[in-house]
């Protein structure tokens, strides 16, 4: 089974510059717009919903990742966050088994449910480069791509003389 391709920014393969050049190109070309990724989706309809979503479009603006094809992950991220925590509170007022009138007990369904959000919430964040190896990436690329932008001997390498 072959590795699912990783974005340009995320990916610690060595590409040729030629190769590096190329696929900018493609995923420039295939990333579309972003004015609808930062409004609110209409199908977020209650106050904690809509402030999670908030607050994670601000934390990724400053990546340059999101596009409006996002807006459906970061939902998905939202309701999957919002029903773990639903889960976890009834997880601690109840407990983790409960038990019947003849004293035998079962597994909180809430612990299978947790169970369930949490690994849709994992699957989101990974297509999001949440995690904190994929913000170590792009921290690294990004410091990268500055340090090589503000190198004056590249700048006159490439013939950019705008200073």
């Amino acid at each position: 089974m072959a590795k699912s391709a990783k974005p340009l920014a995320t990916n610690n393969t060595h590409f040729t510059k030629k190769e590096i050049e190329e696929r900018k190109e493609q995923e420039e070309k295939l990333k579309g717009n972003d004015n609808l990724v930062y409004s609110l989706p209409a199908g977020l309809t209650t106050k904690k919903e809509k402030d999670l979503y908030n607050y994670l479009v601000t934390e990724l603006k400053a990546s340059g990742i999101l596009n409006n094809l996002d807006v459906e992950i970061l939902s998905q991220t939202v309701a999957s966050i919002i029903h773990m925590r639903e889960a976890n509170k009834l997880i601690k007022q109840h407990g983790l088994v409960l038990y019947r009138e003849d004293g035998s007990g079962q597994k909180n369904p809430a612990v299978q449910v947790y169970k369930d959000y949490q690994q849709i919430f994992y699957q989101c964040c990974m297509q999001l480069g949440l995690s904190p190896a994929s913000r170590a990436k792009l921290s690294v690329i990004n410091m990268n791509d500055k340090i090589t932008k503000e190198d004056p001997l590249l700048k006159a390498l490439k013939g950019d003389d705008t200073e």
